[in-house]
């Protein structure tokens, strides 16, 4: 039988007769009939098929497939989808179809209504329903005071961390906070028996013994090398310590030492989802094959989300114990725990959550008007404790473009001398408006370079100095500022920030007129702020915009693309309550 003549009989087909050997007849099949009269009783049996001993499902697919085929692609992504689904959580196959089936169906942001929305759909009371694990080292203890003073009177915390101990809160020592050491608890599973060996264990072994020996200078050094490797093992232990601690939590909130949370702002997230669903939550980073919340910018998980990771599948649990001798990033550990029990991260509000601080935050085109969930990346006490004054005494949910307020920085391309000229009627108060008055100005020379420095673009009309009084310098403007693209230029600050690969840089520019040309232009639609560099003739252009704060180079000049930014803010969301937000 050729390969053919299978084939065909695969589909009930008889097979194909060679030119040189024609089929014969049967000798008692010639003619059935002669047989049926001389009453032997033989009937012709038709053809047997092989098709027969196929499932039937598969056999009236091949049928449907033999009339339709132009179903057959679509045949082949049905089946394909359907192996992937019966794969493990964790197959690479079954990953990579999730993330582009996501990416296909996955269209728009979700609603933010919940945002401003007077009575949450699911009641949140931060210190019932609401367990922080906050997660530090020996070498970064030192910014846990800072933290705990920058969020005031948060509910219940648990610290853990890669040595055990106490730690005194306040000059008085009002609160004395126990650290708790995840890396010996998670070393104690049986699990690990076996493997006490390993060259993580006897990094954190070194470690241990500098403490316990009150050898700062050792210990700091040590953890200072390595205690990066050793925050991988503090991820599983300290969530399922935090579990047994408080079984009854809705939600659990994992955050490093140098995060900031905004509480109103995560008090309202969490009043969207239910608790008793399992959610995983965070900014998104990391390939298809292990997509994890960005532990900086802090991780939600929820009570189902804890309850099945810790308490359900004590299998993936030890496995994940076993990973953490090896794995580089605790953050992605969890996130490969969490995906072992079927539980993935949830992209959609990805964009809510921050891995910068404040005034360096990027505030992009799709999140201007969106609440902001976190900062990152303030290592200072000092710089903990700035944040704090700023965002612990809010009663709102703060949004992306409210940072320009919180600081007290001017937003540009909100300022209206229209508006201006309607709401303030008398003459005088806004001849005063277009004024600025310096202090403390020692000369005129020293007046005149204020005049030049703030106003190069020319929107001022003159500047004096001692007059009325000695010492100030008073520099006159024809108008309000801000009323075009060029009134937005700023000497002296950076609206782009540190340069990465979404920042475009234009070599040899010759000015800063030409350098917001540049964003301005038809071919670069997304950009938002530019920064022109008099010294070295770059030209930065970026996608997002900081606040910023004062540069010590004094060769940049710094602005936005004023029409854009204003044609995104008017595209904000305009339900209720956003509108007294805009002024």
């Amino acid at each position: 039988m050729t390969l053919s003549d299978f084939v065909r009989g695969l589909i009930g087909e008889p097979p194909i007769p060679s030119p040189s050997h024609p089929p014969q007849p049967h000798p008692q099949t010639a003619n059935p009939y002669a047989n049926i009269a001389q009453g032997s009783g033989w009937t012709p049996r038709r053809r047997r098929s092989t098709r027969r001993f196929l499932p039937r499902p598969l056999r009236r697919a091949i049928r449907f497939l033999k009339s339709n085929w132009l179903s057959f692609p679509l045949f082949v992504i049905v089946c394909f989808l359907l192996g992937a689904a019966v794969l493990p959580y964790d197959s690479t196959l079954r990953l990579g179809v999730r993330w582009n089936w996501k990416r296909l169906v996955t269209g728009g942001r979700p609603s933010e209504e919940w945002v401003l929305r007077e009575r949450p759909e699911y009641e949140v009371d931060w210190g019932r329903d609401v367990g922080v694990v906050l997660k530090t080292g020996y070498g970064t203890r030192g910014r846990v005071p800072a933290w705990f003073e920058s969020v005031g009177g948060w509910g219940e915390v648990v610290v853990i961390a890669d040595y055990g101990g106490e730690m005194v809160l306040g000059d008085g020592g009002e609160r004395v906070v126990k650290v708790y050491d995840m890396v010996e608890r998670g070393l104690e599973n049986p699990i690990l028996g076996g493997l006490l060996g390993h060259k993580r264990v006897g990094k954190y072994e070194r470690l241990t013994a500098a403490v316990g020996a009150k050898d700062e200078e050792l210990a700091g050094g040590l953890s200072k090398e390595f205690g990066w490797e050793l925050d991988a093992l503090k991820f599983i232990p300290g969530l399922e310590f935090a579990y047994q601690r408080w079984p009854d939590k809705k939600w659990y909130l994992l955050v490093d030492d140098d995060t900031f949370l905004v509480e109103t702002s995560v008090k309202r997230f969490l009043g969207h989802f239910d608790p008793e669903e399992k959610h995983y939550l965070g900014n998104a980073v990391g390939d298809f094959r292990a997509r994890f919340a960005h532990g900086g910018s802090a991780v939600i998980l929820s009570q189902a989300a804890m309850r099945a990771l810790v308490k359900e599948n004590p299998k993936a649990l030890k496995t994940s114990y076993l990973e953490s001798l090896d794995e580089v990033w605790g953050d992605r550990l969890l996130a490969k725990a969490l995906i072992r029990v079927g539980i993935y991260l949830d992209e959609r509000y990805a964009y809510l959550f921050n891995g910068e601080p404040p005034r360096r935050s990027k505030i992009r085109g799709d999140r201007m008007c969106s609440p902001i969930l976190s900062f990152h990346t303030l290592p200072q006490p000092e710089m903990m404790r700035d944040v704090g004054e700023h965002f612990r005494n809010v009663t709102e949910p703060v949004f992306w473009l409210d940072l320009w307020k919180i600081y007290g920085v001017p937003a540009p391309w909100r300022w209206d001398p229209e508006m201006t000229k309607k709401t303030i009627k008398d003459p005088k108060q806004r001849e005063e408006m277009s004024r600025i008055v310096l202090r403390d100005v020692k000369s005129e020379w020293e007046c005149l370079a204020e005049y030049n420095r703030r106003f190069r673009a020319s929107i001022g009309t003159g500047w004096a100095w001692g007059k009325p009084e000695p010492d100030v310098c008073v520099i006159f403007r024809s108008a309000p500022p801000f009323d075009s693209e060029v009134d937005a230029w700023t000497l002296d600050w950076d609206y782009v920030g540190p340069v990465d690969e979404a920042v475009y840089t234009h070599e040899n520019v010759a000015s800063a007129q030409d350098c917001m040309e540049k964003c301005t232009e038809k071919a670069f639609k997304t950009c938002i702020a530019w920064t022109w560099e008099s010294s070295t003739g770059r030209c930065h252009v970026s996608p997002w915009m900081i606040v910023g704060e004062e540069v010590k180079e004094q060769d940049k000049v710094s602005g936005f693309n004023i029409r854009r930014v204003r044609k995104l803010e008017r595209e904000c969301p305009t339900f209720d309550g956003y509108e007294s937000r805009r002024d």
